[in-house]
């Protein structure tokens, strides 16, 4: 897919869409596609470019705004025209390799009060998402919110106490699963792995490395369905169910992704309402759900992830492409 960095067309509008996002990102690349066919001006940049291919110029302005530019060497965008940003997948600044390790960890603590800081501060300015709000969104925030939106949730005990881990099970049939608390991407020895989903055997209930750090257990749900991934845009759900066949992808869909069955889900009217709920409490104008279906039709939360990724569903695809542009080109919820 082609890269896109900016407006294609260069008409003398300015810039009013902000995204930020690493260099090849295709999924990004579909809607600025799209906004570039509707005329929405748009300028692309990343974290990375900062601040050696981005410079920043704010200053404050008498009324309590910044005014300035954000620019590279090709174009850039007038801060008092940005009307949305959308935080998409940035990846980390870049500072040069002859700067010492606490020069660089300095380097990044002012850059990340500065550019982000300028950028939050700007009056009536969309965010999907407002990357404190993505912080925000750990997995025993987003599990208790949900729980208190009316929505289902596994049991779920968070711990670094051995002990603690058989009376938990105990309470769930005897059947748990562990789950990493954030990335399940890992690298050791130079190697790229995954941590998926994983069952808990009988006895490694007790096992003292449970000590070493904190760990998140649920019960599993063994009568499952299906899946549903629900893409949230503003309030508007895309819900898609997830059919695996035996196998590895049973426990956990990302295993094996191309053995899913796609189709087209209808969410029950307490679950939409309970997941809305769920996402203006944790302040999310996108976010991508997943839930577990059992055998009685019960839906349970599994994650919330405000960065998680939707293009590659074929059935939704169009529809998010087409509220994600909607949604920045307004600039408004």
């Amino acid at each position: 897919m082609t890269h896109i960095r900016e407006q294609s067309t260069r008409g003398a509008a300015a810039p009013r869409v902000l995204v930020i996002t690493y260099a090849l990102d295709p999924t990004a690349d579909i809607v600025l596609r799209e906004l570039g066919e509707r005329g929405v001006p748009f300028w692309r940049t990343d974290l990375s470019d900062f601040p050696s291919r981005s410079t920043l110029v704010a200053e404050l302005q008498p009324e309590g705004r910044w005014g300035g530019q954000m620019y590279d060497e090709l174009r850039g965008i007038d801060l008092s025209q940005v009307r949305s940003v959308w935080w998409r997948k940035p990846t980390s600044y870049s500072f040069p390799d002859t700067m010492s390790g606490p020069e660089r960890r300095f380097a990044a603590a002012q850059a990340k009060g500065a550019l982000p800081g300028v950028l939050a501060s700007l009056p009536g300015t969309l965010w999907v998402n407002h990357p404190e709000r993505n912080a925000d969104c750990t997995k025993p925030a987003q599990l208790a919110v949900a729980a208190r939106a009316g929505l289902r949730v596994p049991e779920t005990l968070i711990t670094n106490d051995p002990q603690a881990v058989a009376p938990f099970a105990a309470k769930c049939g005897g059947r748990i699963v562990t789950k990493v608390f954030g990335s399940i991407v890992h690298t050791e020895g130079g190697k790229r792995g995954q941590l998926y989903t994983r069952r808990v055997p009988p006895d490694q209930f007790s096992n003292p490395r449970i000590g070493l750090t904190a760990h998140l257990f649920q019960r599993e749900i063994t009568t499952k369905a299906c899946e549903i991934r629900v893409t949230a845009v503003a309030g508007q759900l895309f819900s898609v169910a997830l059919l695996a066949p035996d196998g590895p992808a049973r426990l956990d869909w990302r295993r094996d992704s191309s053995t899913l069955t796609h189709r087209l889900a209808e969410l029950p009217t307490d679950v939409a309402h309970g997941i809305r709920t769920m996402l203006r409490d944790l302040g999310l104008v996108y976010a991508a759900i997943d839930l577990i279906v059992d055998a009685d039709g019960t839906h349970y939360l599994i994650d919330v992830n405000p960065g998680g990724q939707w293009a590659w569903i074929d059935l939704t695809r169009e529809a998010i492409t087409h509220a994600l542009a909607d949604l920045l080109e307004k600039g408004t919820t």
